[in-house]
């Protein structure tokens, strides 16, 4: 089997240490066996960096280019000379997308400018493959946009030790995404919690987030964690539904979350939705913490009553979701079934092991 030698671009700095996936990829890429990578981290601003990330990508003797999810998430971090050289390379090129309900038009005219040969999703859904593939015509695959690094999440501590029942962290999304999930299950356990009898830590606010080994060890200090599918329910390569929403909050920013449903989305015709594992799934998984989740497909790894402990979205079962978590051996026998899923088929290794599958051919 042929090693790959790529020319690997990603862009990390202190600002994103609690996006594991950021760091998770260009570690596990760099010491993958079907791989030999030039890292390029974009965002080394010393000069010797950045004429050396320029000479690699005009003079460097590689098969092909990656660009990794930090390159183009929330803006675009290749420019200049970089930007150019790699516009103008000839191998074979591939681009892992993030955030994939913003700024989508930006996100095409990138992957159409720079030759992008494989763009890989963040979801399993045929319907969004099949518009990417419309508009790109280009290959594409579906990914989980996070991994699990086995040398820091996994269950370093017995279940019967871990001294919070609920667990949950997480990103308070946008409104334009088209659901308010996450909102809603924190409030309804940082509200009910207590009525259960539960220990909870629950928090949405982003100097609660946590760095990789910070949110191991606190998924570890955990029975359980709350969770939701990532992604949006109407995706759309316009942006034409976000543009729209953000213009309304801006003239109206006390906003409710029903005023915006009901003004944008509430009858909307044939949504294309997407609906992904969260990387926060993976870990959770990784580390034997059991899940408390709102019902959904989640890639297709985890399925209700096997891996998780589902929760229906107006938390209706929930006396019933408890009475479950509360049932040690049914608990514990979810959350390892979740780990097997974890371990054996959402590590890095393996996805990287799939994405070589997918891209090798081209190059």
């Amino acid at each position: 089997m042929k090693q790959l030698r790529v020319l690997l671009l990603y862009a990390n700095s202190r600002e994103d240490a609690t996006l594991s996936y950021r760091y998770g990829w260009p570690r596990k890429f760099q010491r993958h066996p079907r791989f030999s990578c030039i890292p390029v981290n974009v965002l080394d601003r010393r000069v010797m960096a950045r004429v050396r990330g320029v000479a690699q990508a005009r003079l460097g003797r590689f098969d092909a280019i990656l660009m990794l999810h930090s390159i183009f998430s929330n803006g675009c971090c290749l420019a200049g000379w970089l930007y150019d050289a790699v516009a103008a390379a000839c191998q074979p090129k591939a681009y892992f997308i993030a955030n994939e309900y913003k700024l989508l038009p930006e996100k095409m005219r990138f992957c159409e400018d720079l030759g992008v040969g494989l763009f890989v999703s963040q979801t399993d859904s045929s319907a969004v493959h099949a518009l990417y593939r419309a508009r790109l015509g280009c290959r594409v695959m579906g990914l989980p946009s996070t991994g699990l690094d086995t040398s820091i999440f996994f269950p370093s501590r017995p279940y019967a030790e871990r001294e919070i029942d609920l667990g949950y962290r997480a990103a308070n999304p946008p409104m334009y995404i088209g659901h308010d999930e996450r909102r809603h299950i924190a409030r309804y356990f940082l509200e009910h919690g207590p009525r259960y009898g539960l220990r909870v830590d629950v928090s949405l606010r982003p100097e609660d987030r946590l760095a990789e080994p910070e949110w191991a060890d606190f998924l570890n200090r955990c029975k359980g964690q709350l969770g939701t599918e990532s992604g949006g329910d109407f995706f759309e390569l316009t942006d034409a539904t976000r543009l729209k929403v953000n213009e309304y909050m801006n003239a109206n920013p006390n906003a409710s979350w029903e005023e915006i449903y009901k003004k944008f989305f509430e009858g909307s015709r044939n949504p294309v939705p997407i609906r992904i594992i969260s990387g926060r799934n993976i870990e959770a998984a990784g580390t034997k913490t059991v899940q408390l989740l709102f019902e959904g497909h989640y890639s297709g790894y985890l399925d209700p009553d096997v891996h998780y402990i589902p929760l229906k979205k107006d938390l209706s079962n929930a006396d019933e979701a408890i009475e479950k978590f509360r049932d040690r051996t049914y608990a514990e026998r979810i959350a390892e079934n979740a780990y097997q899923v974890a371990v054996n088929e959402l590590t890095y290794e393996r996805l990287i092991d799939r994405f070589y599958d997918a891209f090798a051919p081209l190059v």
